[in-house]
């Protein structure tokens, strides 16, 4: 989630063993094969090779203030969305935040990276978010970079070091999915630390996604966005469908294949559970359709769709350009 001030993750990629169509294993880096260590970061997943190691820059996290703010009530989304989308991309860069749009509840999350409590309330109450129906607002300070990863998650609060349950980060990557008579990769991998449970994997689940990038000469208008957020509530219950959006405008000047990265304003993502039951998912996905439909040609086309299942190796990714739709 900081992105605003230090740039997306590729931007911290100091190599990767890349295996070519050919079945050829490079190294790509600044300084061997240049080019495909830029088009690896941000050309389109899986478009040039297939990233089996990677070696990353790591960035310590100064402690921080987190916010978690929520409202009970259907009536409060679509002016929580707006203010949202108004305000977060302009707050200060150490401040990034996400939206979640449920079917009749919202919720805002936000990490103001190395600022204290006070400073997150200040900028919190000039926000015009509490103005709004009634909201349940817990805002914290001196939060561990650990106490912030799991804040929202499993807990709302900056707990004393010694209380910090991070167990849920301490883990180990599943193995892809065996693939007919081929091999199954796994990942060389062991625990961060061997003084906490090793994390359970989340249960696998047919996934299904759609990403916007919202440009800042083309930000969504008020009947479009009253629109996507109706939709929300179009699905059953059984799809879990949620809108989780990010505020984006990006400072950090990475050198990567991200064509949209200075455009970006807002990242809207869409994800539902899928079903077992053929006829129930071909709702599902002609949902995601329809909001593809409708919503790509309100913000242009930068666009992900990712239609996948976890517990199989069928996955389909497309990209679009950032201007031409055609």
């Amino acid at each position: 989630m900081q992105m605003r001030a230090l740039g997306v993750s590729s931007d911290h990629v100091l190599s990767a063993k890349v295996v070519t169509a050919d079945g050829k294993t490079l190294l790509a880096s600044a300084t061997s094969n240049p080019d495909l260590f830029w088009a690896i970061r941000g050309g389109g997943g899986g478009t040039y090779g297939v990233i089996v190691e990677l070696t990353l820059q790591l960035t310590p996290l100064p402690r921080s203030a987190m916010v978690d703010i929520s409202w009970n009530k259907t009536e409060n989304r679509f002016p929580v969305a707006k203010r949202f989308l108004e305000w977060a991309p302009r707050q200060p860069e150490e401040f990034t935040s996400q939206i979640n749009i449920h079917k009749s509840t919202v919720q805002i999350l936000g990490w103001y990276l190395g600022r204290s409590k006070q400073e997150l309330q200040a900028l919190i109450n000039d926000s015009g978010l509490l103005e709004i129906g009634e909201p349940h607002s817990q805002i914290g300070g001196n939060c561990s970079t650990d106490n912030s990863r799991i804040f929202g998650v499993i807990t709302s609060e900056c707990l004393p070091d010694e209380k910090v349950d991070a167990s849920i980060l301490n883990v180990i990557p599943d193995p892809f999915t065996k693939y007919q008579d081929s091999a199954q990769f796994t990942y060389a991998e062991t625990p961060i630390t061997t003084s906490l449970a090793t994390a359970e994997p989340w249960s696998r689940f047919r996934r299904l996604s759609k990403s916007f990038f919202v440009q800042k000469d083309n930000l969504v208008d008020d009947d479009t966005l009253r629109e996507i957020i109706d939709r929300v509530a179009q699905l059953d219950d059984a799809a879990e469908v949620w809108a989780e959006w990010h505020a984006w405008n990006i400072s950090a000047k990475g050198n990567s294949a991200f064509a949209w990265s200075d455009q970006a304003y807002a990242h809207l993502e869409f994800q539902a559970h899928g079903s077992e039951d053929s006829a129930t998912q071909a709702v599902y996905e002609k949902w995601f359709a329809d909001l593809e439909s409708y919503l790509r040609p309100a913000v242009g086309c930068v666009v992900q769709l990712s239609l996948s299942t976890l517990s199989s190796p069928s996955s389909t990714t497309r990209y679009a350009d950032l201007k031409n739709c055609a």
